[in-house]
Formats: structure tokens, C-alpha cells, sequence
């Protein structure tokens, strides 16, 4: 019973560490309107938050990505692959972690969300 316990919080517990890196990445903005798909032709490179979400720097934008199911070696040092089937990055494609220093095997594949859009707030003098 403290097995069980013990590897649900392992698989699924977001640190207080994770929430105010979260909390600190997203400051000042807000979410718009979620979106399927990405075009490509940007220059998208996902940062890990923590085992669900993701986050991709667009210029002045940041798009967050809540993975529907947390991905096992999705951390902040882990290098990420996404596998891309066209000429953009939707919801449902599949990402996948390698470990930095590591032998190269690949981790479990993962579905990615969908993407929101968090704008800097502007600000009225």
C-alpha cells in the first residue's frame, strides 16, 4: 500500500519548484484563445516546465502546451524530439525525451495538447 502510494506521487506530483518556475515563465501575461496546430515555419523550441507542460518562446509570445497524460522523462534537462507530419506542429502529434549524457535510447512517446497563447499585458498610463 506505501508502494502504491509512493509511485503516484512520483508519477504525477508537480513540485512547488515546478509551479513557481510555471508561475515565474507566465508573469505578466495572459492566455488567449487555445489553437490546434503551429505552422513550422517558426522557430519553436519546447521547454520543459515539468512532466505535463510544455512551453514555446514565438518572439514576444509564449504558447503553453498541456500534455493530455504526464511523459515520463520530461524534465527540465531532458532534450526533446518532436515528430513533426507536415508543415506544422498539432495537437496530437508525438513528442519523445533523450537524456542529456545519455546512451541515446529514446523515452516513451507522448501526445502533445493544445497550444494557448499567452500575451505580455499591455499596460494604459
Amino acid at each position: 500500500m506505501i508502494r502504491l502510494a509512493l509511485a503516484m506521487l512520483a508519477m504525477g506530483a508537480t513540485t512547488a519548484s515546478d509551479t513557481r518556475d510555471l508561475d515565474k515563465a507566465l508573469a505578466g501575461r495572459t492566455a488567449g484563445t487555445a489553437e490546434t496546430c503551429l505552422s513550422t515555419s517558426r522557430q519553436l523550441t519546447p521547454q520543459a516546465m515539468n512532466d505535463h507542460v510544455l512551453l514555446y518562446q514565438d518572439g514576444p509570445r509564449i504558447w503553453r502546451n498541456d500534455l493530455p497524460a504526464a511523459c515520463p522523462g520530461l524534465d527540465t534537462d531532458a532534450i526533446i524530439v518532436t515528430e513533426i507530419h507536415g508543415g506544422q506542429l498539432c495537437r496530437n502529434d508525438m513528442i519523445y525525451t533523450l537524456q542529456r549524457g545519455g546512451i541515446g535510447i529514446p523515452g516513451p512517446r507522448c501526445r502533445i495538447g493544445m497550444f494557448v497563447p499567452w500575451n505580455r499585458v499591455k499596460t494604459t498610463r
